[in-house]
């Protein structure tokens, strides 16, 4: 027997060169950077995560991840790539895990908590290195301005700022937005303010949406017993109400047959949740006592009060030509099952003023479940008071920088005639 003989070859393998382990690294990091996009987009999207215990499923989470792109991030004032943004819980988000960073502070800067109007406004040429100054005045068909970029220099080792606050209205065009008739403080009995009453009830076209909360119901063929009513439709006797009216050469077509009507809680809740351009919920309230005896003691003297372009109140018996809307049995499930247009709520609860003969009569106490006329009132400083950024600029000279910010238009409308 021949013996077989199995030959084993044995081959050496040389390591990386430091050159080949840096091309290598190289090579990989060129990849990282092409799938940078690529991760950062399938981050912001929603991850399924398998839920366990009670409740158990499928779970949705959510990277957020800001820039300067972002619409809801402005560049801080004064700062280099620091970022302000805002972050908003999407719908039905009961828990959020945060991760926030700061910044160390600059030097102290100067704030100005109110609006300064009449002063110059430079306007930045488009052409960099070269600037002009011009002036815009505001005018009556201004609304919906939005500042690109506005920076302010700063003085000395402290910055620039700027602020908005909240006012009352000033003039009717403060109050046109709101289709609201504005009433000076003279008119608004001792120690009023001046004020923005809506022309139309609380449910009527143009006139304050009714609160989610309240249940609406259709007079004459529905019925409701809950604290927060309002009923829609004819509120009034068909046959003695009147769909128009004139007086002191004012016409309207805010008929006295069909005014929705309300319990008062439920006028309360919708003027308390109204928010109409740019206001905020509690801002609008009911008229108070003081302020309807200001309207009563001057309803004679005031001409706009009852025509179209007044307040458009309804009487049980005209005495200026206003429209005329009795009672009526159609508000099933309120005080008596009668609707009161002509009756308009105050606050507190259960008093209310009533309109009859040219005599805007009042307070009178009833029944808080009655069913009456709603109009909703705005001063200003009733509610939530709109906010207000002051930016300060730190170190040296550094001043307040604003981008993409919207000028609020009942700012703009109380400022016509300014520059």
């Amino acid at each position: 027997m021949k013996k077989i003989h199995k030959a084993t070859h044995t081959t050496a393998r040389s390591a990386f060169t430091l050159a080949e382990l840096l091309v290598g690294i190289l090579v990989v990091s060129v990849i990282l950077t092409l799938l940078a996009p690529v991760i950062t987009k399938r981050a912001k999207e929603s991850i399924s995560i398998n839920g366990g215990g009670a409740g158990a499923g499928t779970v949705k989470s959510k990277l957020f991840i800001y820039n300067e792109s972002d619409p809801d991030c402005t560049q801080a004032a004064g700062s280099t790539n620091v970022l302000d943004c805002t972050f908003t819980a999407p719908q039905g988000v009961n828990r959020v895990n945060a991760v926030a960073v700061s910044a160390g502070g600059g030097g102290a800067g100067a704030t100005q908590p109110t609006i300064e109007t009449g002063k110059r406004l430079t306007v930045a040429n488009t052409t960099v290195g070269s600037s002009r100054t011009q002036e815009i005045t505001i005018t009556n068909n201004m609304k919906n301005i939005l500042i690109s970029q506005l920076i302010g220099s700063g003085a000395g080792g402290g910055g620039a700022s700027w602020a908005e606050s909240s006012g009352g209205p000033q003039s009717q065009s403060d109050c046109d937005p709101f289709n609201a008739l504005f009433i000076p403080a003279e008119y608004n009995g001792s120690g009023g303010k001046n004020t923005c009453v809506t022309k139309y009830n609380v449910g009527d076209t143009y006139g304050p949406t009714i609160a989610r909360s309240t249940r609406t119901v259709t007079a004459g063929s529905g019925s409701s017993t809950a604290d927060e009513s309002c009923w829609r439709g004819t509120t009034s006797m068909s046959n003695s109400c009147t769909a128009s009216g004139r007086w002191s050469g004012h016409s309207t077509s805010y008929s006295g047959c069909t005014r929705t009507v309300c319990t008062w809680a439920a006028a309360n809740a919708s003027c308390q949740s109204w928010a109409p351009n740019g206001t905020s919920a509690g801002d609008w309230r009911l008229p108070t006592q003081n302020e309807m005896i200001g309207w009563a003691n001057n309803i004679e003297r005031v001409s706009a009060y009852l025509g179209s372009d007044g307040l458009q109140l309804c009487e049980v018996s005209p005495f200026y030509g206003s429209v005329k809307c009795p009672s009526t049995n159609r508000c099933s499930g309120a005080g008596s099952g009668h609707c009161y247009p002509y009756d308009v709520w105050s606050s507190p609860s259960r008093y209310y003023f009533s309109l009859s003969g040219g005599t805007f009569d009042g307070p009178r106490s009833g029944y808080a479940g009655n069913a009456y006329s709603a109009r909703c009132v705005y001063d200003g400083t009733s509610g939530s008071v709109q906010k207000f950024s002051a930016l300060s600029g730190g170190g040296g000279g550094a001043g307040a920088y604003i981008k993409n910010y919207q000028i609020p238009n009942d700012v703009i409308s109380s400022n016509i005639g300014g520059k």
